[in-house]
């Protein structure tokens, strides 16, 4: 019984106590960079308690065949790799904002979470774009082969938790960094909304991919839930849908949303005898992966 009540209310108050203290934080003239690696500390430390109370699956638990390649890539992925392209993407976007567009004052005028939901929204469509674009592989284009060889190394793992999201190519972190900032940038927003929305990405990208029994109901079609985005991660191709990072509304909008009764069944990326894609522990050889030309390798 007390599983039933934790599962149901565990994304919330996340996502609650995480939007709380980033308010405050605009309201109190807090330090932007500080307050995000504070609210990073606790969402991880949040899900690797809850993983280990209510685990949606005990075999999706971080072992130590796979652990020193979890620790790579958050070390070098998301530490190194992710800080570099979000400088480089943000240094980029600024200077053409700079350069070839004037500054809007126009959301000053909205209230200040009309401006927030607007914003998300907005920062999640070229995002979702790329996402789904990623995914279809057509071997016999070099630019569809290239985008989802980056992003397949994000669906590589069997199993998904707070490690498995740090699973992610640098080149497919600077692509997302750039295609969310540049229109919210470009457009306007203010560095209090820009810091909402780098927050609420943090945030919910991390819980969707932790192993932590939820009951999200209506909150499915809200934000993107740990449920839903186990489906996207699905290897039955039908389930494999899902492509908002943040929100589901784009998913709802352009007829890719997914969902039913019950959890996801088997992960990860389609494999026979004409893949070759890299192991679990070849970290590097997931750096270069995309790199390689053979068209043989996705089929």
């Amino acid at each position: 019984m007390k599983h039933k009540i934790l599962s149901s209310v565990v994304v919330p108050t996340l996502l609650i106590l995480t939007g709380t203290f980033s308010y405050l934080t605009i309201q109190n003239n807090w330090n932007f960079e500080i307050v995000s690696y504070s609210i990073f500390l606790f969402t991880l430390i949040y899900i690797l308690i809850l993983e280990r109370i209510i685990p949606l699956r005990q075999d999706w638990k971080p072992n130590k065949k796979s652990l020193w390649t979890d620790i790579k890539h958050l070390i070098f992925s998301t530490a190194i790799f992710d800080t570099l392209g979000k400088v480089f993407a943000l240094s980029l976007v600024v200077y053409i904002q700079k350069h070839f567009f004037t500054t809007f004052t126009f959301w000053n005028s909205l209230p200040f979470f009309a401006t927030y939901f607007i914003a998300n929204l907005i920062g999640e469509f070229l995002p979702y774009l790329y996402h789904r674009i990623s995914h279809k592989g057509y071997t016999n284009s070099y630019i569809s082969l290239l985008l989802w060889k980056i992003h397949s190394i994000h669906h590589l793992p069997k199993s998904l938790n707070w490690f498995k999201t740090n699973w992610i190519h640098p080149i497919n972190i600077f692509l997302n960094t750039f295609l969310k900032i540049t229109p919210i940038l470009l457009l306007g927003f203010n560095q209090e909304i820009i810091f909402l929305v780098g927050i609420t990405h943090v945030v919910v990208a991390y819980m969707s991919h932790a192993n932590i029994q939820t009951k999200t109901g209506f909150l499915d079609y809200l934000v993107v839930t740990p449920k839903i985005h186990h489906f996207h991660h699905s290897e039955k191709m039908e389930e494999a849908k899902n492509f908002g990072n943040i929100s589901p509304i784009w998913d709802l909008l352009f007829g890719t949303y997914y969902n039913r009764k019950g959890t996801v069944e088997k992960i990860g990326v389609i494999e026979h005898s004409q893949t070759n894609y890299p192991e679990d522990k070849e970290y590097f050889k997931q750096l270069l992966f995309p790199l390689t030309t053979s068209k043989e390798c996705c089929k």
